[in-house]
């Protein structure tokens, strides 16, 4: 088996079980670097630039694009599993190194087993529920000729036009067809705002003939888009993330948030300055006991 020290950290091919050539001990690194984090990522080397650590996003091309966080230490002749087309090489793996903030050094890298995309019964069952209690005469369908997705936009329109509109979701109570707008099986319309939930509901139905579920969340939409623009900006920076990405999760009533690392003063601060529950941060970088 080959192994070669780059950088004094090795980068160990797949399924070696020693962190350093002969079995030594790593010198234990100092200050920030002490602490070791594990993900698995794709790593990508192109014309452009050196070895990246893909933590955000990933154009679905050939070959791919991304932008990442440069790797200090890696060399494709030590793994496996690459792929290469057009001046471009990247492969899928996982990892274990040090982050400075700027740079991932790599300690520990193998190949990532081969996923595929959820199917219609994985994401059924993650998909949120009603947000309301069904009731005690089962859920009411006034227009059943107005219950598809096609019929969706005259409701949309105006629950998204309040000022205190918070949020709007579907939830499936039965197997989706591959054509929902078509066949569009059982679900809810659930509507969230802040303010008066009787008059929202006089405003809905007229314009949904199927199941309708009105309720009350503490955060508007124009807060949680707030939010998320502080996070895209300066905000991050402030609290010391790296921000990948955000995005609204209308069913949570939180902005959803993707970092390299979080640890647990940001995650407070965060807490501290949004509220409980406003902010969902995971992070692409976790902790290695």
């Amino acid at each position: 088996m080959r192994r070669l020290l780059l950088v004094a950290i090795p980068l160990l091919l797949v399924g070696c079980a020693t962190d350093v050539p002969g079995g030594r001990a790593p010198a234990k690194p100092t200050g920030a670097q002490a602490q070791r984090y594990q993900g698995t990522a794709t790593v990508l080397a192109s014309r452009d630039h050196g070895p990246e650590l893909c933590l955000g996003w990933v154009a679905d091309s050939f070959p791919p694009l991304c932008g990442g966080l440069p790797i200090t230490n890696w060399r494709w002749d030590q793994v496996k599993g690459e792929q290469v087309a057009g001046g471009t090489t990247w492969g899928t793996y996982r990892l274990v190194g040090t982050y400075d903030g700027a740079r991932f050094t790599v300690i520990r890298a193998e190949v990532a087993p081969p996923t595929s995309g959820p199917g219609a019964a994985e994401r059924f069952k993650d998909a949120p529920r009603p947000a309301c209690p069904e009731p005690a005469g089962g859920w009411e369908v006034p227009d059943p000729s107005r219950r598809s997705e096609r019929s969706l936009a005259p409701v949309t329109s105006v629950a998204r036009a309040q000022p205190d509109f918070a949020g709007m979701w579907l939830s499936y109570l039965g197997p989706m067809g591959d054509n929902v707008a078509e066949d569009p099986g059982e679900f809810v319309l659930n509507v969230a705002f802040t303010g008066d939930l009787t008059r929202h509901q006089a405003q809905l139905r007229p314009r949904w003939g199927g199941r309708l579920c009105v309720i009350r969340q503490q955060r508007s939409y124009r807060e949680l888009l707030g939010i998320q623009r502080q996070l895209q900006g300066s905000a991050g920076k402030e609290l010391g993330l790296r921000v990948l990405g955000t995005s609204i999760v209308e069913s949570a009533n939180a902005v959803d948030l993707q970092v390299v690392v979080l640890e647990e003063q940001p995650r407070a601060a965060l807490e501290a300055r949004y509220g409980v529950g406003a902010v969902q941060a995971t992070a692409a970088l976790t902790p290695l006991a």
